[in-house]
Protein backbone atom coordinates (compact mmCIF):
# COMPACT_ATOMS: atom_id res chain seq x y z
CA UNK A 1 0.00 0.00 0.00
CA UNK A 2 1.44 3.46 -1.11
CA UNK A 3 -0.39 5.79 0.90
CA UNK A 4 -0.64 8.17 -1.93
CA UNK A 5 -3.69 10.16 -2.42
CA UNK A 6 -4.47 13.29 -5.31
CA UNK A 7 -6.98 15.64 -5.45
CA UNK A 8 -8.33 18.04 -8.21
CA UNK A 9 -10.45 21.49 -7.64
CA UNK A 10 -11.28 24.68 -9.69
CA UNK A 11 -11.34 27.89 -8.29
CA UNK A 12 -12.27 31.49 -9.10
CA UNK A 13 -8.84 33.17 -8.31
CA UNK A 14 -5.41 34.42 -10.24
CA UNK A 15 -2.37 31.96 -10.25
CA UNK A 16 -0.98 34.42 -7.88
CA UNK A 17 -3.87 34.64 -5.48
CA UNK A 18 -3.66 30.42 -5.53
CA UNK A 19 -0.46 30.57 -4.69
CA UNK A 20 -0.64 32.46 -1.40
CA UNK A 21 -4.21 30.53 -0.33
CA UNK A 22 -1.91 27.30 -0.86
CA UNK A 23 0.86 28.31 1.31
CA UNK A 24 -1.78 30.04 3.80
CA UNK A 25 -3.61 26.56 3.74
CA UNK A 26 -0.14 24.60 4.18
CA UNK A 27 0.29 26.70 7.46
CA UNK A 28 -2.67 25.86 9.14
CA UNK A 29 -2.32 21.94 7.87
CA UNK A 30 1.15 22.33 9.66
CA UNK A 31 2.94 21.61 6.52
CA UNK A 32 6.27 23.04 5.60
CA UNK A 33 6.88 24.93 2.42
CA UNK A 34 10.16 23.70 0.57
CA UNK A 35 9.84 25.12 -2.79
CA UNK A 36 7.36 26.43 -5.52
CA UNK A 37 6.79 29.41 -7.79
CA UNK A 38 3.66 30.75 -9.20
CA UNK A 39 5.65 31.23 -12.66
CA UNK A 40 5.83 27.57 -12.78
CA UNK A 41 2.51 26.74 -11.35
CA UNK A 42 4.26 24.15 -8.71
CA UNK A 43 4.78 24.26 -5.04
CA UNK A 44 5.75 21.54 -2.94
CA UNK A 45 5.37 21.34 1.13
CA UNK A 46 6.56 18.51 3.82
CA UNK A 47 5.14 17.44 6.86
CA UNK A 48 8.36 15.84 8.11
CA UNK A 49 10.75 18.07 10.20
CA UNK A 50 13.69 17.14 7.97
CA UNK A 51 14.26 17.75 4.91
CA UNK A 52 15.05 13.93 4.24
CA UNK A 53 13.37 12.39 7.16
CA UNK A 54 10.26 10.88 7.52
CA UNK A 55 7.10 12.79 6.57
CA UNK A 56 4.65 13.24 3.76
CA UNK A 57 5.42 15.29 0.71
CA UNK A 58 2.86 16.93 -0.61
CA UNK A 59 2.81 18.99 -4.71
CA UNK A 60 -0.06 21.28 -5.77
CA UNK A 61 0.28 21.99 -9.10
CA UNK A 62 -1.42 25.09 -10.45
CA UNK A 63 -2.58 25.53 -13.90
CA UNK A 64 -5.13 28.30 -16.14
CA UNK A 65 -7.62 26.95 -17.71
CA UNK A 66 -9.72 30.12 -18.21
CA UNK A 67 -9.10 33.67 -17.19
CA UNK A 68 -9.77 34.20 -13.27
CA UNK A 69 -10.44 30.14 -12.76
CA UNK A 70 -7.44 27.95 -11.79
CA UNK A 71 -7.13 24.18 -11.82
CA UNK A 72 -5.49 22.79 -8.80
CA UNK A 73 -3.99 19.35 -8.37
CA UNK A 74 -2.76 18.03 -4.93
CA UNK A 75 -1.31 15.21 -4.58
CA UNK A 76 0.84 13.59 -1.38
CA UNK A 77 3.23 10.78 -0.90
CA UNK A 78 4.67 9.29 2.19
CA UNK A 79 8.57 9.77 2.29
CA UNK A 80 10.92 6.34 3.13
CA UNK A 81 8.18 3.95 1.86
CA UNK A 82 5.32 5.24 4.35
CA UNK A 83 6.98 3.87 7.69
CA UNK A 84 4.99 5.54 10.48
CA UNK A 85 1.70 6.85 11.12
CA UNK A 86 -0.96 5.66 9.88
CA UNK A 87 -2.48 8.81 8.17
CA UNK A 88 0.62 9.28 5.63
CA UNK A 89 -0.85 9.88 2.38
CA UNK A 90 -3.51 12.03 3.48
CA UNK A 91 -1.97 15.05 3.26
CA UNK A 92 -3.64 15.95 -0.35
CA UNK A 93 -6.91 15.57 1.49
CA UNK A 94 -6.23 17.83 4.30
CA UNK A 95 -4.52 20.65 2.23
CA UNK A 96 -7.47 20.34 -0.25
CA UNK A 97 -9.73 21.30 2.60
CA UNK A 98 -7.73 23.58 4.03
CA UNK A 99 -7.13 25.14 0.32
CA UNK A 100 -11.22 25.02 -0.28
CA UNK A 101 -12.07 27.41 2.56
CA UNK A 102 -9.89 30.06 1.61
CA UNK A 103 -10.83 30.16 -2.20
CA UNK A 104 -14.52 30.11 -4.24
CA UNK A 105 -14.44 27.57 -6.35
CA UNK A 106 -16.36 27.32 -9.70
CA UNK A 107 -19.60 26.10 -11.06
Amino acid sequence: MSGSSTRSMTFQAKPPEVFAALQEAARRTRFQYLSGDVSTGTVVFTSGRFLLGLGEKVTARMEQIAPGTVQVTVSSDPKLGGLGRASRGQGADRLAEALSGLLPHTG
